[in-house]
């Protein structure tokens, strides 16, 4: 009997010490993914940018759709609060930066493009887990060429 409550205990003292480190690495891949959709970002407006020409208005820009996935948390993902491009959910867009949040704290990226991102409908905001695609259009704007980020509703 007392073997079992030994075993018992042991199992759960090896659990608590565990369970941080399950959280942590669950952030890092979550945080990773991410990553890889902001480099997809980038990639993107740098090939709009270079090899195709600016137009007057986005129904007949090129166009690039850079599609992703949020995760639903489980044992191997963290579900992120949001992930915003433009700038910070509650904030004004227009900025080339991409924003989230897995944990604290928040974060954000640069986004390295060679011409300036705009958002005219503020930041892109995404929090629901699953499939998700933004749309980036090389248009003319007042001051030249510039790239529009909005959400891609066409699945």
């Amino acid at each position: 009997m007392i073997r079992l409550v030994v075993a018992a205990a042991l199992a759960v003292a090896t659990l608590a010490v565990a369970l941080p480190a399950v959280d942590d690495a669950r952030a890092t891949r979550t945080d990773a993914t991410i990553e890889e959709t902001v480099d997809r970002l980038e990639r993107a407006g740098r090939s709009l940018a270079t090899t195709e020409d600016a137009t007057a208005g986005r129904a007949t820009a090129a166009t690039r759709r850079v599609e992703f996935m949020l995760p639903e948390r489980s044992v191997t993902a963290a579900q992120p609060a949001f992930v915003a491009v433009g700038g910070s959910p509650d904030g004004p867009g227009n900025r080339s930066t991409v924003t989230y949040a897995v944990s604290s704290p928040t974060r954000r990226r640069h986004l390295r493009l060679p011409l300036a991102a705009r958002t005219p409908e503020g930041p892109v905001v995404f929090r629901e887990p699953g499939r998700h695609a933004v749309s980036l259009a090389l248009v003319r704007g007042d001051g030249g060429p510039e790239l529009v980020v909005t959400k891609a509703t066409d699945w």
